[in-house]
């Protein structure tokens, strides 16, 4: 198949697409963020199994993608059938990702009455594995397509922002179901338990979440194809040493992964700290809703600002506004009435800067794709997207790795189903919680920008990289037709 003539300024995708798009992508968001977020709290605290196994686990899970990501990027990218190379994986792969994620989350129903500590672990790692497999191959299939629904950088912005702001709706859903559930389960207001519960929401996310996430392979198109031969694996994987700007992006996610270990504390600081874990949806909700005005007002920053401008103002934003939540909340971390609009205030400002890190980075792995047609003459979508599957997993993996291993260190030890402070350990544990869901993970987070430093695909380089692409696009046109 041959590119047509091309207008990088046309619109190509209509409304209707652009929001299918971003539907898919809450589909698929229901299963990933219930285990991104949950991860450690269900399989320490429900399920029952010990901290130091749930850490090696997710830390053998990470090393695992560093290869399974390129490997699964290099397959989609040999792909070819009259539907593109990335459809045909979302048309069949949410069925499979849907029953893993209801494997998997059903474990501690399932094993309720098993007492074996070795059973749940070759279970949980089982399980894990049968999932993450299917998600990758979900995942890669489906951010390379918003490189290769349209030529057009504007487009492919607005299926990017489409994707990041519904599955901020759709794919909040499980959280706050979770977080409400907690306390109506401990105070026995229903008559659930904690793990009927999670089997519940994976059933519901294996279930509507991947009818949802199918669409993307249904209802969408491939308009940007590849035309050189099929890329040997070795091809591959040397193409991950000629992008230069993309490896950039991939350390820079990497060196960030410490400023993730927060988000595995903040059920325990809500519930053990303040005694009531629903009040993270009060102190969430401003956030939520600057969270989407920062999508609304997103095209404006960029038509000011380079992205690399963007990612550096967010970063630093982030990292000062916890610092000083810190320090003020220092005296106060055992209160609500202190704590609750502090974290309302910190969270009313991540929200805004969490709408630049869901779209930019992965508008720029975009622009890495067309970077390397422009020099090699060959797109990657594979590839390039693997590698933010990669990133997005290896991040979350090694944070929560992290993050578990430092549970025991921090006073807190687990007991049947519920999480509670180790008092003869002497550890200040509910200040040492305050400390790492404000200013540690964004103070440790800073590093990430070192390797922007040398990044620079923006601005006139790139302008004229994307013409030269239109260009040599349409004289490929005119050659094919005087055939």
């Amino acid at each position: 198949m041959e590119n047509k003539a091309i207008d990088t300024e046309k619109r190509y995708v209509g409304v209707k697409e652009t929001l299918i798009y971003g539907i898919a992508n809450g589909g698929q968001c229901l299963g990933y963020n219930m285990v991104r977020a949950q991860l450690t709290f269900f399989l320490v605290t429900v399920f029952g199994v010990p901290a130091g196994a749930v850490s090696m686990m997710i830390l053998l899970m990470g090393f695992w993608d560093a290869f399974n990501d390129p490997l699964m990027g290099t397959i989609v990218d040999r792909t070819r059938t009259r539907y593109g190379k990335l459809r045909p994986y979302l048309i069949f792969v949410p069925i499979f990702l849907g029953i893993a994620t209801v494997v998997f989350f059903g474990g501690a129903e399932f094993l309720k009455n098993v007492e074996s500590t070795t059973v749940k672990i070759i279970y949980m790692s089982v399980t894990y594995f049968v999932w993450e497999f299917f998600y990758t191959i979900g995942d890669i299939p489906f951010w390379g397509l918003s490189a290769a629904i349209s030529p057009s950088p504007v487009d492919r912005s607005r299926v990017i922002k489409s994707a990041r702001l519904i599955s901020g709706i759709i794919g909040g859903i499980p959280g706050i179901m979770i977080t409400v559930c907690i306390d109506l389960s401990k105070n026995g207001v229903i008559p659930f338990s904690l793990s009927q519960v999670f089997m519940f929401l994976g059933i519901f996310a294996g279930t509507v979440g991947m009818f949802l996430f199918s669409l993307a392979g249904t209802m969408t198109k491939e308009r940007v194809v590849q035309n050189s031969d099929e890329p040997s694996i070795i091809d591959c994987f040397k193409y991950l040493f000629k992008n230069k700007p993309l490896l950039l992006i991939v350390l820079s996610s990497i060196l960030a992964t410490v400023g993730g270990i927060g988000g595995t504390f903040t059920t325990y600081y809500y519930t053990l700290s303040l005694g009531i874990a629903s009040l993270s949806l009060l102190a969430g909700l401003p956030g939520t809703v600057m969270n989407f005005i920062g999508f609304g007002t997103l095209g404006k920053l960029e038509k000011r600002f380079s992205s690399k401008q963007l990612i550096y103002a967010g970063v630093f934003a982030n990292a000062i506004t916890a610092v000083v939540i810190f320090l003020i909340g220092a005296k106060f971390y055992t209160n609500p009435k202190v704590i609750v609009p502090l974290l309302a205030i910190q969270g009313t400002i991540n929200g805004y800067i969490s709408s630049i890190n869901a779209v930019i980075p992965t508008k720029m792995i975009a622009e890495t794709v067309d970077y390397m047609e422009w020099k090699t003459g060959e797109r990657g979508e594979g590839m390039s997207f693997s590698l933010l599957t990669f990133i997005s997993k290896l991040t979350g993996s090694l944070s929560s790795a992290i993050a578990t291993a430092i549970i025991p260190l921090v006073g807190l030890q687990s007991v049947g189903q519920d999480m509670v402070l180790n008092e003869a350990s002497g550890i200040n544990t509910r200040f040492w919680l305050w400390a790492l869901i404000t200013a540690i993970p964004a103070v440790l987070g800073l590093i990430q920008l070192i390797p922007y430093h040398f990044y620079d695909l923006e601005g006139e380089k790139l302008q004229t990289i994307q013409r030269e692409i239109k260009e040599r696009r349409e004289i490929n046109a005119k050659r094919v037709s005087a055939e």
